[in-house]
């Protein structure tokens, strides 16, 4: 996994951000944002899996129900694990973070989160 580094100011340290997919969250789902103790995203993936879940389980019979809450639960965390790092950056650039180097600022120009002011 490729990192990005994002610095605030010059008196404080730059902060390391993982770049791109995390094979981890597709298993651990809303546990992984708990280990990086991001209790915002973690709300945010629980309630997306309890909603789901509870749709599914009010208009289908129980044991297809289950069947397809499961299924939908790993779809939720693979489409998490692939945006989680650049929800993440976001909020720092929104912060007032900026790329440390020209390689953090390379990706995520290329990804298209980041614009290099002229």
């Amino acid at each position: 996994m490729e990192k990005v580094y994002l610095k605030y100011d010059e008196y404080t340290p730059p902060i390391e951000c993982d770049y791109g997919f995390i094979p981890s969250m597709v298993y651990l789902g809303f546990l992984y944002p708990i280990k990086k103790k991001n209790y915002k995203m973690f709300y945010i993936i629980l309630m997306t899996e309890v909603a789901v879940s509870t749709l599914i389980m009010c208009f289908i019979p129980f044991k297809l129900g289950i069947i397809i809450s499961v299924c939908m639960l790993f779809i939720i965390n693979t489409l998490f694990a692939f945006n989680y790092n650049m929800i993440i950056i976001e909020e720092l650039l929104k912060k007032g973070y900026v790329p440390l180097d020209y390689n953090s600022s390379q990706l995520l120009i290329k990804k298209g989160i980041y614009f290099k002011l002229q």
